[in-house]
């Protein structure tokens, strides 16, 4: 029998010794869209009575992966702040600022980290993201998206994430900033078993249910190019990309091996948000790749928002039915790569 080589004999021994952590078979990780637990802003009367209830329906479900994201709408803040301009917009000006104790209630039901990139973060200026940070950041809770933080990495059960954050908007890191885009995703990669990217872009309404190419413009305000971004993250080394912005449920799309979600619409919205029809229902993606980040299989748990706006498992499958036909239509070709079944099961065919 042949006798392992010396350089083989070193490399067990090391990782015996823990000097080298070894490759898991599988990784799961699990990505939602908009949160927004109440807004204290401009008075109470917008915050839920038991705020530690709003997830209790989905905790078993978040907390099962070794890794759980989600995109942040607002700022975790107590009082203080610069209220943003809203320009000619002050009747539909939305602002939120929750109380920074919520950001208990996020790691409770299982999020690991949040995506602070987005419309919504300077909200109360830049007091609100910087104080959002540092609330985070004293709770445990991993963050990423804005301009000067733009990602994070860290150990979950043995696997170094590499977790990164985007938005056309002002103070967050910019997805149209593609040499920057590049730069942060590969210096991720080179150092991470698995690279997670979350986006916020898009426009916003059923009527922006559709995954174009190029970019939106929503009310003239330039919304990104989602479809260019996504793929550009994975060309730069993400393992797999989740979208939000559009408050509706998008299509999926499995590029190199790696999956996109385009927008995983609204999981916990209160009050605040338009929950009628397709705004008020959402998948959550659960996603198995193996140690190096490539696709294995998913699994999309479809919640419903019931008024004033707390997620629960949706027995009619509502977003599953939504992936299926928006997939089809934007993706055709995923018809011969895919298989989304109706219980919410995707593979590879």
């Amino acid at each position: 029998m042949r006798q392992p080589s010396r350089n083989i004999l070193i490399l067990l021994i090391l990782l015996h010794a823990g000097f080298i952590a070894a490759v898991p078979d599988s990784v799961t990780v699990i990505g939602v869209g908009d949160i927004m637990l109440g807004t204290s802003f401009p008075d109470s009367s917008t915050l839920p009575i038991y705020p530690e209830r709003l997830l209790l329906q989905v905790r078993e479900i978040i907390s099962s992966a070794d890794l759980s994201v989600a995109n942040l709408e607002g700022c975790l803040m107590d009082s203080g702040g610069t209220v943003k301009d809203c320009w000619d917009k002050q009747e539909r000006c939305f602002i939120f600022r929750m109380p920074e104790a919520y950001v208990h209630y996020l790691l409770d039901a299982g999020f690991d980290a949040l995506c602070l990139a987005n419309n919504h973060a300077r909200d109360m200026g830049w007091q609100g993201y910087r104080r959002t940070m540092e609330v985070c950041e004293q709770a445990g809770m991993r963050h990423a998206g804005i301009y000067d933080a733009p990602a994070d990495t860290f150990t979950i059960n043995g696997i170094r994430f590499g977790f990164a954050a985007f938005s056309p908007h002002w103070a967050t890191a910019r997805m149209h900033h593609e040499q920057d885009v590049k730069t942060i995703i590969s210096q991720l990669d080179a150092a991470c078993d698995v690279v997670v990217v979350m986006f916020h872009g898009g426009g916003e309404g059923a009527e922006y249910a559709r995954t174009p190419r190029g970019n939106e413009n929503y009310k003239g305000e330039i919304r990104g190019d989602v479809y260019r971004f996504a793929h550009t993250a994975i060309d730069a080394g993400a393992d797999m990309v989740f979208g939000s912005g559009p408050h509706v449920t998008r299509a999926i799309e499995l590029y190199k091996d790696r999956l996109i979600a385009y927008s995983l619409g609204n999981f916990c919205t209160y009050k605040r948000f338009n929950l009628e029809g397709s705004r008020g229902i959402a998948p959550i993606l659960k996603v198995r790749t193996d140690g190096r980040g490539a696709f294995l299989s998913a699994q999309a748990i479809a919640i419903r928002q019931h008024y004033p706006g707390y997620p629960a498992p949706d027995p009619q499958n509502e977003a599953i039915k939504e992936l299926q036909n928006l997939t089809h239509q934007d993706f055709p070709e995923m018809d011969s790569v895919l298989v989304i079944e109706d219980s919410g099961k995707i593979s590879k065919r």
